[in-house]
């Protein structure tokens, strides 16, 4: 475990941060992670409800972690999409599967963050503070 892991033990100024994933125990999993280290959760099913409920809270929103693999829009899709509407989020792709280049072009520019499955909460925790650029 990093410093940094060891130091974080919650997540600082209440954020507000949405968590996309089409597995509900993945995402049921991660919001209560989220809220028992101090954030605010809003979990999404998949691309469509992500960008919905990101549009309707787009000023509030800290933070987004996206599946990579969900039905109709991936993550990579469903990253341009909310970048349209908010061009500065920062975004950390979670996958268990291998980045597609796109994803890992996008990682590589320091554009979005990863986070590998399956994850513990010091992974979380952890990944919030190194990607989140306030």
């Amino acid at each position: 475990m990093s410093d940094e892991a060891n130091a974080l033990t919650e997540l600082p100024g209440n954020p507000l941060i949405l968590y996309i994933d089409d597995e509900a125990l993945l995402r049921e999993v991660a919001s209560m992670m989220i809220e028992d280290y101090g954030g605010r959760c809003i979990a999404a099913v998949d691309g469509n409800d992500a960008i919905e409920k990101f549009a309707e809270h787009a000023d509030e929103i800290d933070f987004v972690y996206v599946d990579y693999s969900m039905p109709e829009l991936n993550g990579y899709e469903t990253i341009v999409e909310l970048r349209k509407i908010r061009a500065d989020v920062p975004i950390c792709v979670v996958s268990g599967l291998d980045i597609t280049p796109e994803v890992e072009e996008l990682h590589r520019k320091g554009e979005v963050g990863f986070l590998s499955k399956p994850f513990r909460e010091v992974d979380l925790l952890s990944s919030y503070s190194r990607y989140c650029r306030k």
